[in-house]
């Protein structure tokens, strides 16, 4: 273009005889042109270039892929970092492209100046003119796509807020769940046990003596209410052998617990030393109370 806008002007100088200060003029003028058609016109593909990288980025935070930040760098930025990012990246395109609108305006004003004084420039004036109305068509194109990303980023940060509150909320929802869960397992596995003699476990309120006539034949069975408070709190998942108080004495088992969970269970349901369950769920299925008297 600056090659056909100099040739336009030797062309002038042949026909209309100027001078040399004039025609070095008109040569001043018509690079002046041509460097102002150039800059505006690499201004314009810039923008549309970084219109094309916003939406490359906008595309990519909807199907969560990384987004590019300042330098190349990838990286992988949560949904609400990259909307921010892009937001910020809106606003500079924004401003960029009312600095070009601006270069234009001026751009035009320098160009009629720069011709006003010479018909011979007034064809290259208008063709430059019509190039400044291709520019200006671009631009308004440019802000309409501007509009559409700032509306599409507007939707997706209202999505994310949403989204964000929705996690919150299941979260909570979870950890509260968890903690349920977590505390029907510690009741569901908390057992209690207790051995001492047969007096002692009367006066504390965890045997009764019922059944016999005249104080004779009475049978020891657990009370009908009884305090968690008197006995050793333990997990039947862990607790798999229960040392006995005395390794000497002998201890039958005042409860309903269920012999068969155990490892062995001696013929005559007298235990020593300790208690070895091999199946807590079976022993401990009809009483999660476990009472050993001393013989």
């Amino acid at each position: 273009m600056r090659r056909i806008l100099l040739t336009g002007v030797l062309a002038l100088a042949a026909t209309a005889c100027v001078s040399k200060s004039e025609y070095d003029k008109q040569i001043e003028q018509v690079t002046a042109i041509s460097a102002e058609k150039d800059s505006l016109l690499q201004e314009v593909l810039q923008t549309s270039q970084f219109i094309s990288e916003v939406n490359s980025e906008l595309d990519k935070v909807k199907s969560g892929q990384p987004v590019v930040k300042a330098g190349g760098e990838m990286e992988q930025m949560s949904p609400t970092e990259a909307r921010k990012a892009l937001a910020e990246r809106v606003k500079g395109l924004t401003a960029r492209l009312k600095d070009s609108e601006d270069r234009l305006a001026a751009s035009r004003r320098r160009v009629s100046q720069l011709a006003s004084n010479n018909t011979g420039l007034t064809a290259q004036v208008a063709q430059y003119d019509s190039t400044i109305k291709s520019f200006q068509a671009l631009i308004d194109n440019q802000k309409a796509e501007i509009v559409s990303l700032l509306d599409q980023v507007s939707v997706l940060t209202s999505e994310n807020m949403s989204l964000r509150d929705a996690n919150a909320q299941l979260e909570t929802q979870r950890a509260e769940l968890n903690a349920s869960f977590t505390s029907l397992t510690t009741e569901s596995n908390t057992v209690y046990w207790v051995a001492g003699k047969k007096d002692d476990l009367i006066k504390r309120g965890i045997i009764e003596q019922r059944g016999g006539m005249l104080g004779i034949g009475k049978t020891q069975v657990l009370a009908r209410t009884l305090d968690a408070g008197e006995f050793t709190t333990i997990d039947r998942l862990q607790m798999r052998e229960i040392t006995l108080p005395d390794p000497t004495k002998q201890y039958r088992i005042i409860s309903t617990n269920d012999l068969g969970g155990l490892d062995s269970a001696p013929a005559d349901g007298k235990f020593k030393g300790s208690l070895k369950i091999q199946s807590p769920e079976t022993f401990w299925r009809p009483s999660k109370f476990l009472v050993l008297m001393e013989l």
